[in-house]
């Protein structure tokens, strides 16, 4: 399979998030910046598609240094995920309408949510 694609280091250090997929592969990663370097972290996050993050369950969440072995590292870890994904039966879509999480029982919609309308 092919290597999954993460932007460059430089792209996390300016503090920018990173959410693609892969397949049925959903993820996100987060940067979290300190002033001392050794500090700074990536969040990544991982879902089962089809679903966008906000309307998805979690299934798991890891820390990586934010550096180049982390950014190679995460790569590994994603991979794996997109390992477990794949193999996974397919769904119908009204099975995977059934495992999507609804707006009102998810504080993350009112993240975004508000976000948009600041």
């Amino acid at each position: 399979m092919a290597e999954l694609f993460l932007p460059v280091l430089s792209h996390f250090l300016n503090g920018n998030p990173w959410t693609a997929s892969d397949g049925r592969l959903r993820y996100r990663v987060v940067p979290s910046l300190a002033e001392v370097e050794a500090d700074c972290i990536l969040t990544a996050q991982v879902w089962e598609g089809p679903w966008a993050y906000e309307f998805s369950q979690i299934e798991e969440e890891k820390i990586f240094p934010l550096s180049e072995a982390g950014l190679k590292v995460l790569r590994q870890w994603l991979g794996d995920w997109r390992e477990i994904i794949t193999q996974r039966p397919h769904r119908t879509m009204a099975e995977d309408y059934e495992r999507r999480v609804a707006p009102e029982t998810d504080p993350r919609i009112e993240e975004v949510t508000n976000v948009k309308k600041n």
